[in-house]
């Protein structure tokens, strides 16, 4: 019986790592198989000398039929391409030497020479697939630089497609990264309800991933070969926002210059997923409700009735029932929303998650930038560990986009880099004079320190230590007695 992708990500957490492809460091640079086509043996011979004592494992050619053939059987690395190719020395035949390499040999690098001062050519070959491109006569200097740059991207490109493989073999189900128990409780609740004919309600704070779930869910069920739309609620445009939903017919209001395919019309026969459901007002939530219950509806300003089979996904941040109590969300629209739902957790409780979450956007804003990062220093890390991450995963990835971009090329991510707010615990182990120890003893040692201070100046009164720290006076007076602070501080 094939296995569930749940029991896939469980199966995956406890088997060891798969070796990955090789990267540009050390005496890797052996790895690398350089292909030089160049009909000028002369030149052939200058490239090969001063690229072969970089470590490289050099291979020659001197025209495009031959270059072709060697591309096909030692699958290089990185082709080194002169455009102006026998028989008719022409950059036609370069050009066509550079489409057949990228035919038998798609994941290679190519870096095309040209003596075309005016780049033009270049700038075509670059259009049609080259990576870069040297003009003659080549600098010894430039040659090495451009071919351990294009190879360093090379290798960045490797570690990222292993990377996503990894996660998704490991730890990804439907793009949703996480190892943690409660996100395979999640994997295991979506799995539940995707084939079901039920509407889902995700809940959950800003930036945990409701999208990805409901893209997960749409991917899962029977409906995934039709669309899946997306509207967020809050940015509907006031005043119109029945016109998004619903679609409107030509002259219905001012500026309807011509009918408009609402939002529940061209999810008809896939998924349409509500974000922000809890900002729809009043208004339109009765005709929301009105088209769940028929799976029917007339555009504004229309008379055609309209079926509809859409399933239906809403995600809110807000206390529907709170909304209620106040007659501020409709009762009967909530259960109609409400047929199966899933909460998704804050980061903050799943933190096992986050250096996986870390090294996945690292590698992803590395790329994009083109910028390779080493890695994070284990103390950077640590503090990212223990930072409670308001804005969740949304929060996580823009922070690492902005320290790929403050990063040296090539550096580790060390804590001098990370901003105030997620160093306030390094920050209060100073000022607490602690020595550090391991992660759990340094925390004890936070919190004994903090509950001490607390306590002095509010002069050992339990109630208003409570108050501010934001516990309850039996859970400070259990905390009290854990940390030994009595014993140890006479309070």
């Amino acid at each position: 019986m094939a296995m569930t992708p749940t029991q896939a990500v469980e199966e995956n957490l406890e088997s060891s790592e798969e070796e990955g492809s090789p990267v540009l460091v050390g005496n890797q640079k052996e790895e690398m198989r350089i292909l030089l086509i160049e009909d000028e043996e002369l030149l052939l011979n200058t490239y090969q000398e001063w690229l072969e004592p970089e470590g490289y494992k050099i291979y020659t050619a001197q025209n495009g039929v031959e270059g072709i053939k060697k591309a096909k059987m030692i699958q290089p690395n990185l082709v080194l391409l002169d455009l102006r190719l026998p028989p008719s020395k022409t950059t036609q035949e370069g050009l066509t030497t550079l489409g057949k390499v990228r035919e038998v040999n798609p994941n290679c690098k190519v870096i095309i020479m040209t003596a075309d001062e005016t780049q033009s050519t270049a700038i075509s070959a670059i259009r049609q697939g080259a990576d870069d491109y040297l003009i003659k006569p080549v600098d010894p200097e430039v040659l090495r630089i451009v071919v351990e740059r294009t190879l360093e991207r090379l290798s960045l490109e490797s570690r990222i497609q292993r990377l996503k493989h990894e996660l998704e073999d490991r730890y990804s189900f439907y793009n949703i990264i996480g190892k943690s128990q409660q996100m395979l409780e999640i994997f295991k609740q979506v799995e539940r309800c995707a084939n079901t004919s039920a509407n889902i309600l995700l809940r959950g704070e800003s930036g945990t991933g409701k999208e990805l779930v409901a893209r997960a869910i749409h991917q899962l069920s029977e409906r995934r070969e039709k669309k899946f739309v997306a509207v967020n609620c809050a940015a509907l445009a006031e005043g119109i926002k029945e016109s998004e939903l619903f679609g409107h017919e030509k002259g219905a209001f001012t500026d309807a210059k011509s009918r408009r395919i609402g939002y529940f019309e061209m999810a008809d026969g896939g998924t349409l997923f509500l974000d922000e459901i809890g900002d729809i007002p009043i208004s339109t939530q009765v005709k929301l409700l009105r088209v769940i219950q028929e799976q029917e509806f007339q555009r504004v300003g229309g008379s055609e009735t309209i079926k509809v089979n859409a399933r239906v996904i809403s995600a809110t941040n807000r206390d529907l029932e709170k909304l209620i109590d106040k007659e501020q969300f409709r009762e009967d629209l909530y259960y109609r929303l409400n047929g199966f739902s899933v909460t998704l957790p804050p980061l903050r409780i799943r933190r096992e998650d986050i250096p996986l979450l870390g090294d996945y956007f690292l590698e992803i804003y590395s790329q994009k930038e083109n910028k390779p990062i080493a890695g994070f220093s284990d103390e950077a890390m640590e503090l990212m560990v223990n930072y409670s991450w308001p804005g969740n995963v949304r929060e996580l990835e823009n922070e690492i986009h902005r320290l790929v971009l403050q990063a040296d090329r090539g550096a580790v991510i060390g804590s001098q880099l990370l901003p105030d707010r997620i160093k306030v615990i390094e920050n209060i182990i100073k000022m607490a004079g602690i020595q550090k120890a391991t992660l759990k003893e340094t925390m004890r040692r936070v919190e004994q320190w903090l509950i001490t201070e607390c306590l002095k100046k509010n002069r050992a009164n339990r109630t208003a230590t409570a108050k501010e720290l934001g516990i309850s006076r039996e859970g400070l007076h259990m905390k009290i007695s854990k940390l030994g602070i009595r014993s140890e501080h006479g309070i």
